[in-house]
């Protein structure tokens, strides 16, 4: 889900005096404990099943953020690996940039195939 930014204003003294007293305690820093505060006002005042859809929809949101990411992810990948011609591939080409010479038969190697075929 994304987020919101709040601001409010507050006396800049009183700001200092807090954020002393706090370091002193080791508390969270102000806008920790205002970010508490504000996530106990929505448990007390938003009704659960409000809650619920709102945490349903923000899963959902993320879920589809994730999904975007990974398919980005996939498509990148894909565009900077070339493809490569697989191995039956490069045999044909192989074959197919050295030409074959057509073997020529001497007169004996006539003779002797005449012969055995009873000629």
């Amino acid at each position: 889900m994304t987020e919101k930014e709040i601001k409010i204003t507050f006396p800049e003294a009183k700001l200092e005096a807090l954020t002393f007293f706090l370091m002193e305690q080791n508390e969270k820093s102000v806008e920790e404990l205002l970010k508490g505060s504000l996530d106990k006002l929505y448990e007390k005042n938003v009704p659960v099943a409000v809650r619920k859809f709102v945490e349903r929809d923000e899963t959902m949101e993320t879920s589809q953020e994730t999904l975007s990411t990974e398919q980005e992810t996939q498509s990148e990948r894909a565009a900077r690996q070339p493809r490569t011609a697989g191995r039956r591939s490069r045999t044909v080409q192989s074959q197919e940039e050295t030409p074959q010479q057509p073997t020529t038969e001497t007169s004996e190697e006539m003779a002797e195939n005449t012969m055995s075929m009873g000629m």
